[in-house]
């Protein structure tokens, strides 16, 4: 009998089963991610510019019902987007409730810049932003992942509107007491909106600003905390709300240079413009330190209780360089900014102690960060002396009150020693491009230069003689 194999190892013979072949399709979620360029800032700034010019020259605009220039109409809105404050007419007397209005408009949607509003949509949409995504819109020093930049949006716009409300709610009580109805909320709400953003345009008449209330202390306090909280940058204002020991480099220095322009400021106005005939004559010792506390937090803003044209001449030469420094990146004011002002000292400091790297605070300075300050700073000073030149050829005035006047649209201050409406059309131009060029020109520059080389090489070195 024979006696059945046993199958080897390798030799079991698998039948597997026939699978029906199955094709799935995997339809991916395609989400835009946004690549910002520098030429959207200033193309959204001309666009809204363009769009302010139009609406201020329609005869609804004017008190008068009648056309206003063109150039006029540009020179305001530009003056109002890039928050400026400089106009060729009384902002009461010339224009209606529908230019007001328009004026309020401009000045909220360029206070915070367009930039700022166009990422709020962004993201609403769903797009996502990349790393040069948030330093276009100024976010590049927040420790704040993508999924959290809506809500640090959200709380920019609360931080902005909620301060505007604030200021809003304490003006409006001294303004009742004037004019009680529509026209205190209006003014309530304008001179708010005004303030924080730092646009100067107010509507008090007659072309003196708060002359008028030179000796009230209230509401010109009122207007100057909020003008100091708009010009401080909502990153730092943010930033600061931890422990000293939490805050960044970046804010470290715009704390101390906000702080330290403020007292300068003060104590230019307090030591020099004391005695007769001096624009703080007259005036107990409260109402010299509010007033001098409102016209030093304005070399960003550009209202005023005195006639600027009344300074000392010793006066005016220091709130030249104090306009040209301006407020804080990422913020309402202009200037060439305090972070480009700030790392342009650590860097001469830090050369004069025989470094070879900018450092503060036991922290080295990036070498971009550096080169964009010092461009900043540079052709900010060859843009003013170009815009001097230039008003000197079309026009015939003073050459302090005219520089002043160029320092002022250019840091869009807004401050004038009385020149603005006596400024020919084709200096209202250059006037106009100035502006336009302060409020776009820093940020431009920053984004521009990028944070590492873009060549991989070195060349050889050497020297170039210095002093």
């Amino acid at each position: 009998m024979t006696q059945a194999r046993e199958p080897l190892p390798g030799n079991v013979a698998v039948r597997r089963r026939r699978m029906r072949r199955e094709v799935v399709t995997v339809r991916r979620k395609r989400r835009t991610q946004f690549q910002p360029k520098p030429w959207m800032i200033p193309a959204a700034f001309a666009v809204l510019i363009a769009l302010g010019a139009f609406a201020l020259s329609l005869p609804i605009a004017s008190e008068s019902r009648e056309w206003t220039n063109g150039v006029d109409a540009l020179f305001t809105s530009t003056s109002a987007v890039c928050v400026t404050g400089l106009s060729r007419f009384d902002t009461a007397e010339h224009w209606s409730f529908f230019g007001e209005a328009t004026i309020a408009v401009l000045i909220q949607a360029g206070g915070l810049g367009v930039t700022m509003y166009a990422g709020a949509l962004l993201l609403i949409f769903g797009n996502r932003f990349g790393l040069r995504g948030r330093e276009f819109f100024g976010m590049e020093l927040m420790d704040t992942a993508e999924r959290d930049i809506l809500r640090l949006l959200r709380r920019v716009m609360i931080f902005a509107f909620g301060i505007e409300l604030v200021t809003f709610l304490l003006l409006l009580p001294w303004f009742w007491l004037d004019e009680a109805g529509v026209n205190a909320v209006w003014k309530s709400f304008f001179h708010s909106v005004s303030a924080f953003n730092n646009a100067g345009f107010d509507l008090q008449g007659g072309l003196r600003g708060f002359t008028g209330e030179v000796d009230d202390p209230y509401p010109i306090a009122v207007m100057g905390v909020a003008a100091f909280l708009g010009s401080m940058s909502f990153i730092t204002v943010f930033n600061m709300s931890q422990r000293p020991r939490g805050w960044t480099l970046d804010t470290k220095l715009v704390v101390i240079g906000m702080v330290s322009l403020l007292f300068v400021g003060m104590a230019l106005f307090l030591v020099v413009e004391q005695g007769d005939g001096k624009i703080l004559a007259g005036m107990n010792p409260l109402e010299q330190v509010v007033n001098s506390f409102f016209l030093s937090v304005n070399r960003t803003t550009g209202m005023s209780t005195v006639d600027l044209g009344l300074v000392q001449d010793s006066t005016t030469a220091a709130l030249l360089l104090l306009m040209f420094i301006g407020g804080s990146s990422t913020s309402t004011a202009g200037g060439i900014k305090m972070g480009a002002f700030m790392v342009s000292m650590v860097v001469v400091l830090s050369a004069l102690r025989g470094q070879h790297r900018a450092s503060v605070f036991g922290r080295d300075i990036p070498t971009a960060i550096v080169l964009r300050a010092m461009a900043v700073t540079i052709l900010g000073f060859f843009t003013l002396g170009l815009g001097i030149w230039l008003l000197e050829l079309t026009d015939d005035l003073e050459f302090l009150p005219l520089m002043f006047e160029v320092m002022s649209g250019l840091a869009n201050v807004g401050w004038s020693q009385s020149i603005t409406p006596q400024i020919s059309q084709t200096g209202t131009l250059i006037m106009t491009v100035l502006m336009f060029a302060g409020r776009l020109g820093p940020l431009y520059i920053a984004l521009t230069i990028p944070d590492k080389p873009r060549t991989r090489y070195r060349y050889p070195e050497a020297g170039v003689r210095i002093g």
